[in-house]
């Protein structure tokens, strides 16, 4: 006979400890702790607890109020969450499964819950709970670094110019230790500030100080601030949690006058070698701000591991009409993967700045309108108009005293060179991305910044698109397709699956590329050309089949 039930765990109830302490995997992010950290008078920590048999399945949630509404929400914590159990998920029965997704689906019903996010945990890999339920979103890869391997094997997957740098810091004189002091403490906490200053970062990300020392003074699990000094000066920090036997890299941030020579690097490897000696399993890193495998943290990161792991997250839309009729209550910018979508305004900038007053501009123009997106204005070498499509054009030598530091650029050049020599020649930029609402984007697409994808065109599963890149309008993007920075797919242009285009290549309008090829870097492929074999870099092809006629380096 089965035995189920269903517990809903307030996170003053000392049952939450108790509940998760029994789980195979959990990390700090599970932890009563933790979450009563993001707890306040209008956001409710809850532990929901399916019972089945001797099995549980537990699942942390914060309940949002929805502004204005009698509405609510639930997020998770900031970190890597979701659900977790006493037996090992590949063991968890269908059955339990199912009775853990009706009883949460019931419970947000009952309590007029809109919808759902959680971040799910890399290590834990608890997709399968969350199978046939809500939507599983792919997002970037996250970096770990094995501690299980011995001290040489981990080393071992240094990149190259990681130890090199670390070998120069420690020639520098730098060194790291375990902050201890309230003054060193302090130290960090205005470091970790200027850096979320550094990268404009959202008013949620600047902790205060009760925060760090909550954190530091918990018992539910082992805090250690880890701080770089060079002649007495602290230089950068890493807070850094162990729970059973998952160390996480939380919070850090670098002085400004240190950023060049990277003591974080040193920090880091510090880090890996207590976490050794304390014989836990992993020391988690995790990713970068965007998809892109260019994304500088990540890189950064990934100079340490070459172990990756695809980070998820879980959306489920629970009341799809009151949902729709939020996001159009708000006016909300669509031009966004964000959710709830209803919520994107309160965490994105809108404020959009375009260079090069074009036609292309006037392309990108429409696109943002059609997203709600606020324009503030358009910089141009030599403007030959005052405005377009009503919106202010200036000169560039005008654009620092017009941009604020949270507005975010477009370059809008269809010129491919030229473009990239714009993009190089701007400094301390933040650059987005313009998606018109009628083209076909899969989830599983990863898109750089600075990049547009104009009116019907497709992009397919798996394919990559790199920053700066025109998707040109009805153009077709297979599977598995490639297309590096800089480049661009004319209108109509058709590439079938695992096609590689390469930095600053065009492809003409109405062509046609055949699976698997690879289209040079800054080569150009005609309008109408029929691509059957692979292009050279530089190369000009025209014709069906297409036929070199020139290169463009000669």
């Amino acid at each position: 006979m089965q035995t189920t039930s269903f517990s809903i765990i307030e996170s003053n109830d000392p049952i939450w400890k108790q509940v998760v302490s029994k789980c195979v995997k959990y990390d700090f992010y599970h932890t009563q702790a933790y979450h009563n950290l993001e707890s306040d008078p209008e956001n409710r920590s809850l532990l929901l607890v399916a019972y089945f048999n001797d099995a549980l399945i537990a699942f942390p949630i914060i309940i949002r109020p929805i502004e204005n509404t009698d509405y609510f929400d639930c997020t998770s914590v900031y970190g890597y969450a979701g659900a977790i159990s006493n037996k090992k998920i590949k063991d968890l029965s269908q059955d339990h499964i199912d009775y853990f997704q009706k009883e949460v689906w019931q419970f947000f019903k009952n309590n007029k819950i809109v919808s759902a996010f959680s971040r799910l945990h890399p290590l834990i890999k608890n997709k399968k709970i969350f199978n046939n339920f809500g939507e599983l979103i792919d997002l970037n890869n996250i970096v770990v670094i094995d501690l299980k391997n011995e001290e040489d094997t981990q080393k071992a997957y240094y990149r190259k110019s990681t130890s090199y740098d670390i070998k120069q810091l420690q020639k520098k004189g730098f060194v790291v230790t375990e902050a201890k002091t309230n003054e060193e403490i302090e130290a960090f906490i205005s470091i970790y500030k200027q850096t979320m200053l550094r990268v404009n970062a959202r008013e949620y990300y600047f902790f205060d100080e009760a925060y760090f020392k909550k954190i530091l003074s918990s018992e539910d699990y082992n805090s250690k601030l880890l701080i770089a000094k060079s002649n007495g000066i602290v230089s950068a920090g890493a807070l850094f949690i162990v729970t059973n036997k998952i160390m996480q890299y939380h919070l850090a941030g670098t002085l400004n006058e240190f950023i060049k020579v990277s003591p974080m690097k040193l920090i880091i490897d510090e880090a890996r070698k207590i976490g050794t000696s304390l014989q836990l399993d992993y020391l988690f890193l995790g990713g970068g701000q965007t998809k892109d495998e260019n994304d500088t943290l990540y890189k950064f990161k990934s100079g340490f591991s070459n172990l990756n792991n695809r980070f998820q997250t879980w959306n489920l839309i629970v009341d799809i009409n009151t949902y729709n009729k939020l996001v159009t209550e708000k006016n909300i910018n669509t031009d966004s993967d964000y959710f709830p979508l209803y919520r994107a305004t309160e965490n994105e900038n809108v404020n959009t700045l375009l260079f090069g007053a074009s036609g292309h501009a006037k392309v990108i123009l429409d696109i943002l309108k059609l997203k709600k997106r606020t324009v503030k204005g358009i910089f141009d070498n030599n403007p030959t108009v005052e405005e377009l499509l009503k919106v202010p054009v200036y000169k560039s030598e005008e654009l620092n005293n017009i941009k604020n530091p949270t507005d975010k650029i477009i370059i809008a050049i269809g010129d491919n060179e030229l473009r990239k020599k714009k993009v190089e020649q701007l400094e301390e930029i933040l650059f987005t991305t313009a998606i018109h609402p009628s083209a076909v984007v899969s989830s599983n697409v990863a898109i750089g910044e600075g990049s547009v994808i104009m009116a019907t065109s497709i992009i397919n599963t798996g394919a990559k698109i790199g920053k700066h890149v025109i998707i040109n309008t009805g153009a077709l993007i297979e599977h598995d397709c490639i297309i590096d920075d800089f480049a661009h797919v004319s209108p109509k242009a058709a590439l079938a699956g695992n096609v590689t285009v390469k930095e600053g290549a065009q492809v003409g309008i109405n062509s046609s590329v055949r699976q698997g090829i690879t289209i040079g870097k800054w080569s150009i492929v005609g309008a109408g050309a029929v691509i059957v074999k692979d292009v050279p870099d530089y190369a000009v092809v025209v014709g069906n089949p297409g036929k070199i006629i020139k290169y463009t380096n000669e």
